[in-house]
């Protein structure tokens, strides 16, 4: 930095400070852009007026504070309402920590025999899980399919399709069996066997190996088939409940081809 003079007051200073905002060359008395009245200093509040980002008043700061709080909440329910898979496999990992409250578990689980005393259970259950590989594993079946089918049939009809198969699938589970159920394997199973009857061209893969979406829909089918009355923990019934809801819903859409995007 060359010596110079100040520009306001013309005092000579071996080392003059350089206003960031104007560019001119101050003196000590001078340096500050509040001491030379500085120019640019105003167009910078402007700006960061103009942004949002600096306010004349508390009461202002509360205004813009406020738009911005309504705005995120908003824009939140706008991807949503555009990403209910996501948004139910949230509600889903909040639940699973919830559940850990003993009241809570003992409010949402579907038990058979009490069905008729607490109703809202044929619902609730879908959102309760057994541990957390049972959780991480309805999770990424739910991450990886649950948006592929809502992006091809829209929210709506995605959330009637998850519900209707959960529901259907803890009534073919009462059905034959006095166990309390939990988890959203049968609401899961609905949502890929529809996929696998709109899109039967997507490949997957299955522990690794790859195979069309429909082979591994009749895989699974097979294995819940075969298990059935085997005693282990697994629903099997609710399985297969859930993806016989599942394929009518994708034959039926299928064949209306309405509002379907491929």
């Amino acid at each position: 930095m060359t010596a110079g003079r100040c520009h306001l007051c013309g005092k000579y200073e071996l080392m003059p400070f350089t206003c960031k905002f104007c560019g001119g060359r101050f003196c000590a008395e001078h340096r500050l852009p509040e001491n030379h009245d500085c120019p640019g200093l105003a167009d910078y509040r402007r700006k960061l007026r103009a942004e949002g980002r600096l306010f004349d008043n508390v009461h202002e700061y509360a205004d813009v504070a406020m738009e911005r709080s309504v705005g995120g909440v908003v824009g939140w329910f706008r991807f949503a309402s555009h990403n209910t898979a996501l948004a139910l496999l949230l509600i889903i990992c909040v639940v699973f920590l919830l559940e850990h409250i003993p009241w809570v578990f003992k409010a949402l689980v579907l038990l058979p025999g009490a069905v008729v005393e607490r109703p809202w259970t044929i619902v609730t259950y879908m959102f309760l899980h057994a541990g957390f590989t049972h959780l991480f594993f309805n999770g990424m079946f739910m991450f990886f399919f649950g948006p592929e089918l809502e992006r091809r049939i829209g929210s709506l009809r995605f959330l009637l399709i998850f519900f209707l198969s959960g529901v259907v699938a803890a009534v073919g589970h009462m059905l034959t069996s006095d166990v309390g159920i939990v988890g959203a394997s049968g609401a899961l199973y609905g949502v890929f066997a529809a996929l696998a009857m709109i899109a039967p061209h997507i490949r997957i893969y299955v522990y690794f190996i790859p195979m069309q979406i429909t082979h591994a829909l009749i895989l699974f089918a097979l294995v819940d088939f075969f298990m059935m009355g085997s005693g282990d923990a697994i629903a099997h019934i609710a399985h297969l409940s859930g993806l016989v809801v599942g394929l009518v819903a994708g034959y039926h859409l299928r064949k209306s081809r309405r509002g379907l995007r491929y």
